[in-house]
């Protein structure tokens, strides 16, 4: 037993011995190094709890999307068990429903578990009607960021005791319903762009397919998908678009929808052809009101309002085409016509000497057309009652994949671009109104009278793609006719977009609405980021959305697709994006995407969709 001095001399060299212990501990805490160890110790932990909550939030983002498309697979799968299960039993469907769930989602996945009660499986709805199918599954996630920091001192109420503890899991949930109508019928009008860029190739860098070839390709694919399923209830229409559409043998000529009247310069223009001149192309213009208001309306050959039939033609004064012999433009022949058809020089480049616009302001529609004589630039152009009037017309709804095929390699690119003008076309080629069993024979052209079906038909899907390869674009300087006044929007020898019920984002209207907006720009017409002076577009994309927005309340679904590098601009892109339905939009840039997306679509067609 040691004695006081002894214990005393032991603590003494106890003490003695961590004396330097504790003054390199003092000094260092002095030091930077000491503070560095410190932020270290410090953000050490924190950096490890983020790399922790980072990892359970990566697992957890791959885990629910692998959940989520097992899901899809499993009610798709499911859906496809009702149509060929007729005697099986709601148990028996629920286990083939899991187990088709089970196959693509592999147990143990990423830590997750799920028992038995977190699948469900319904089905609601008779086979006659349609059903609807309903799946979920919920599990739980195991986190790593609880392993790692199992708890923090105090219980987060301020009082300085107790302990807080992090979730060891996390649930997570995904869900699916389906569609199954057995007695589904489609109709699906395609409104695609024929403009005269679709020769150029979707890259925009002048080599490869041209974009027209792709559009074809990629719509014959279409097609070809949709009538590999040996489904008779499926019905495709097909509306090409320029400035114009052609309705020439789908509606007909002597039809109520049409007011066949010649108000601007009759001269040698008609609706049959008479002394060698040109009866009617099937290009025709939207109606108008008494005080030449328009409308973004599907109409009916029953409506008070016609259409008119579209037609060119020179002013009433003449046309005064000039032949120049030089560059210089010093001297020159001229003529003088009063009508159409016109022909022009077989050679020359025109409007070299002078702009093609009237001398007189707002009027725009070309009294005189020169040329310089230049050997090699072109033939003999010959301008008719049709000029500008697309030549493919519209092929209405059938289930005839020959007839279709046949009219997609039909098309051809030429013209400038009013989308809105498609759109509405498409539209009536989905509207009952416009059926020969509505319209007392005044309708669609069609074996069967009854198409397009009535809107409250059972299992009907009514569907519009319109694709475009950039944004509306009227008229260009240097040419004759002038898509600015001669179109099937604005109408005859007119620019006006007068629409009183269609309201500009600044909340005016358009009731002084032109197809340059040249209102909106100080009264010049001609828009300089166009490349060719086009008309300003404005107002006809402000008109676009209002046709868009009524065709989507008239219960019709909308996939808006833009094709290629001159549609990758933002404009172009938000307009389609608006025009189309939700989650329905898609860019194309290149050919092989645009054949992707078409398949797409094909795949959400059919009688068992997915609706959410």
């Amino acid at each position: 037993m040691l004695t006081r001095t002894a214990r005393k001399l032991r603590d003494n060299r106890s003490a003695r011995a961590s004396e330097p212990k504790l003054r390199r501990t003092t000094a260092l805490m002095r030091r930077d190094q000491g503070a560095v160890t410190v932020v270290f110790a410090v953000c050490g932990s924190m950096m490890i709890a983020c790399m922790c909550i980072a990892l359970d939030t990566i697992d957890g983002g791959m885990t629910h999307s692998r959940m989520q498309s097992a899901l899809d697979v499993a009610t798709l799968s499911a859906g496809i068990d009702l149509a060929h299960g007729a005697n099986l039993s709601v148990a028996q469907w629920q286990k083939d429903a899991r187990a088709y769930y089970n196959a693509n989602m592999p147990t143990g996945y990423m830590s997750l578990t799920m028992p038995d009660s977190g699948f469900l499986a319904t089905v609601t709805g008779t086979p006659a009607a349609g059903e609807t199918i309903q799946l979920s599954a919920t599990g739980s996630l195991k986190l790593i960021a609880p392993v790692v920091l199992p708890g923090t001192s105090g219980n987060g109420s301020g009082s300085g005791s107790g302990t807080t503890t992090f979730p060891t899991t996390a649930p997570l949930t995904a869900d699916n319903t389906a569609l199954y109508l057995p007695q589904s019928t489609l109709e699906l009008v395609m409104v695609l762009d024929n403009t005269g860029s679709m020769n150029d190739p979707a890259s925009g860098s002048g080599n490869g397919p041209s974009k027209m070839a792709g559009l074809q390709a990629a719509t014959t694919s279409l097609v070809q998908n949709l009538y590999s399923q040996a489904v008779s209830t499926y019905y495709v229409g097909l509306v090409p678009f320029a400035s114009t559409v052609n309705v020439l043998g789908a509606l007909p000529a002597g039809g109520t929808w049409m007011n066949p009247s010649f108000a601007y310069n009759t001269t040698n223009v008609g609706m049959t052809a008479k002394n060698q001149i040109a009866g009617w192309g099937g290009c025709a213009v939207e109606p108008r009101d008494a005080n030449s208001f328009l409308y973004p309306n599907a109409y009916s050959p029953s409506d008070t309002l016609k259409f008119t039939p579209y037609y060119y033609n020179v002013p009433a004064a003449g046309l005064q085409i000039r032949s120049y012999t030089n560059q210089s433009c010093g001297q020159s022949t001229t003529k003088t016509v009063l009508g159409v058809p016109v022909t022009l020089n077989s050679n020359g480049e025109p409007n070299k000497c002078s702009g093609y616009l009237s001398s007189v302001p707002g009027s725009g529609l070309g009294i005189y057309y020169d040329q310089v004589s230049k050997s090699g630039r072109g033939g003999t152009s010959t301008l008719t009652q049709n000029s500008d009037c697309i030549a493919q017309p519209v092929t209405f709804l059938t289930n005839n994949q020959s007839t279709l095929t046949k009219a997609i390699s039909s098309m051809t690119a030429g013209g400038s671009t009013i989308i809105p003008e498609g759109l509405l076309w498409g539209w009536r080629m989905l509207s009952s109104s416009w059926s020969n069993n509505v319209s007392n024979g005044n309708g669609w052209v069609s074996t069967d009278s009854s198409f397009p079906k009535p809107e409250t038909t059972v299992g009907l899907q009514r569907v519009m793609i319109v694709l475009t390869d950039g944004e509306n674009q009227i008229g260009a300087a240097g040419t004759i006719p002038n898509d600015l006044y001669f179109n099937g929007l604005s109408g005859v020898g007119s620019r006006s977009l007068a629409a009183p019920t269609v309201v500009r984002t600044d909340g005016t209207t358009l009731s002084n609405g032109q197809t340059d907006s040249a209102e909106l720009h100080g009264g010049n017409p001609a828009d300089p980021s166009s490349g060719n002076n086009a008309g300003w577009p404005d107002d006809v994309n402000t008109f676009q959305s209002a046709v868009c927005t009524a065709i989507k309340q008239s219960g019709v679904i909308v996939y808006a697709i833009t094709f290629g590098s001159d549609a990758s601009n933002s404009v172009a892109q938000q307009a389609m994006q608006n025009c189309a339905s939700p989650g329905n939009y898609y860019h194309a840039p290149d050919n092989a995407t645009l054949n992707a997306i078409f398949q797409q679509i094909a795949g959400n067609l059919g009688v068992l969709r997915l609706t959410h």
